[in-house]
């Protein structure tokens, strides 16, 4: 049966054994879901994209099964078993009586807004309930099934070829100078790590493990015992060469995931939680690797999801975006400190130093600096580092004319970290409202990013500021006084990556202190 038949035949209330007042459609690139009552159900598309094969009525139902078996050693209360979807008088019906058209999972529905993914988007998720997963998830590795079969899928070879055959489907649609970098360090990496990778496949180190572990699949039900509060669903069960893997690669999902989602700093409680409850020493030295492999999967995942033209236009284009920062993430991971894409905002009262700061760190790491103070006079057609006329400083540093600065060099430094940039941001940033975008982008671009503000004594900006000439800022005291006046302390984003920078010392001692901010975001060499 042609699939858009098949989605719009059951998308009916009609075509369920229960009540069911709503149904809702979810796809991805290999199957489509059905959210109706109290259940859902999940077809299998009849693709065969290359690393699956789903393209007849027999192969889907033998996936389904496996789909359940697979996933119950994670989720065993939500997986009910294999239905039906067979064709009555009255249209298309699930778990009905006749011949089957189709095959679906069906599985108990758990609540809304109960995965880990939801909780990091509210702020809700903590060091200590990633680290309760972490150590879930090494205790399933440590049962999981290990033999000579699973060895086998962590030899080298596979290794290289998975990535290579992800690379392979991605680079249509994903080539460029991220991809192009990220495809040669790959290259690079597994060179490297080659023995380590062998060694660890004759040990048998590799695992039948779970294979998709992102924030999506993890739901956190805490009114329930454990193991019930912490259920992980939808293993990979289409092919076993992805779930027949270093553990390491396992968890390096919920790393990679956690990092896209912008919090770095709970996947690093992740991995370190991951670490201490396995004992693994020298496969941490893997997780960068794996964590970039994960990040290029996703990446593939959304390329592929752009392309199919029966998923609605907007989530096309989210797609697109979310790929973008999947690349750009796996090239993060790869790429030696000193060339790590990155965003650093250079921020604090003017006369701080910050400028200078942001000039000496620019030089040290090399990173490209837009200045706020710049973009102004740019836009008003101003000479950068003359006096503006009194008669249209009013309107230069209005409100409206402030906001536009800001939104321009959100723009400029998107366009950097698109192309795999490192960029540096010198500007007050006093407002909330100011400093939430640039974290909100680096997130989206799936890049580290810092916050640096800069504090001194207001007798020592005094004096900066009287001496100050041929600079692109108008500040003067009574502007420094303004903007002290109006100075909103961080929010609880901005406080996870912030780093204060004293300044009424030498230059070249906030620049030492900078520097050390930098490598503490691991975007500057040791």
């Amino acid at each position: 049966m042609d699939l858009p038949q098949l989605i719009e035949g059951l998308s009916r209330p009609e075509a369920y054994p229960h009540p069911a007042a709503a149904v809702e459609v979810r796809q991805t690139h290999i199957s489509v879901v059905f959210l109706a009552g109290d259940f859902v159900y999940k077809l299998k598309k009849p693709v065969a994209p290359g690393f699956l094969d789903f393209t007849t009525l027999d192969r889907r139902l033998h996936f389904c099964r496996e789909e359940v078996r697979l996933n119950r050693r994670l989720a065993p209360d939500v997986y009910l078993g294999v239905v039906p979807v067979v064709r009555t008088a009255d249209g298309l019906r699930f778990d009905g009586e006749g011949e089957p058209v189709e095959w679906a999972v069906k599985m108990r529905r758990l609540p809304e807004g109960a995965t880990l993914l939801d909780r990091v988007r509210r702020d809700e998720a903590s060091p200590e309930l990633v680290a309760a997963l972490a150590r879930r998830v090494a205790a399933f590795h440590r049962d999981a099934d290990a033999d000579a079969r699973t060895a086998a899928c962590g030899r080298f070879e596979v290794v290289a070829q998975n990535v290579a055959d992800v690379l392979a489907r991605a680079a249509p649609r994903a080539s460029g100078t991220v991809f192009d970098r990220t495809r040669e360090l790959f290259d690079s990496q597994l060179a490297r790590l080659r023995p380590l990778i062998e060694a660890r496949a004759a040990r048998g180190v590799p695992i039948d493990g779970h294979g998709d572990l992102h924030l999506d699949h993890v739901y956190c039900l805490p009114d329930r015992p454990p193991p019930g509060d912490l259920c992980v669903i939808d293993c990979i069960e289409f092919n076993e060469q992805f779930r027949f893997l270093d553990p390491v690669a396992d968890a390096a999902f919920a790393v990679m995931d956690l990092a896209f989602h912008g919090r770095r700093d709970l996947g690093r409680h992740f991995a370190a939680a991951y670490f201490d409850a396995t004992g693994d020493r020298d496969g941490r030295e893997l997780l960068p690797l794996y964590t970039a492999y994960r990040a290029a999967v996703r990446g593939m995942v959304d390329g592929l999801l752009a392309a199919e033209p029966e998923v609605p236009a907007a989530e096309r284009d989210a797609a697109v975006a979310r790929g973008r920062g999947h690349w750009l993430l796996a090239l993060a991971e790869l790429e030696a400190p000193a060339r790590r894409p990155c965003l650093v905002l250079v921020g604090g009262l003017p006369g701080s130093g910050k400028s200078t700061l942001a000039r000496a760190l620019a030089g040290h790491a090399g990173f490209e600096v837009i200045r706020s103070d710049v973009v102004r006079k740019e836009r008003a057609n101003l000479p950068a580092h003359e006096p503006s006329p009194a008669e249209v400083r009013a309107e230069l540093y209005s409100t409206g004319a402030t906001e536009r600065t800001y939104a321009e060099c959100l723009g400029r430094a998107r366009n950097i970290l698109r192309d795999g940039g490192r960029v540096i941001v010198d500007a007050t940033f006093g407002a909330e409202r100011a400093r939430r975008p640039f974290l909100d982008l680096a997130t989206t671009t799936g890049v580290p990013v810092g916050v640096l503000i800069c504090e001194a004594r207001p007798e020592t900006v005094r004096a900066r500021l009287a001496e100050r000439t041929g600079d692109a800022s108008d500040a003067d005291w009574e502007v420094y006084t303004r903007a002290a006046g109006l100075w909103e302390p961080p929010g609880p984003a901005v406080r996870r990556v912030l780093h204060v920078i004293p300044t009424d010392g030498t230059p070249a001692d906030a620049v030492a202190r900078g520097l050390d901010a930098l490598r503490g975001l691991d975007v500057a060499p040791r």
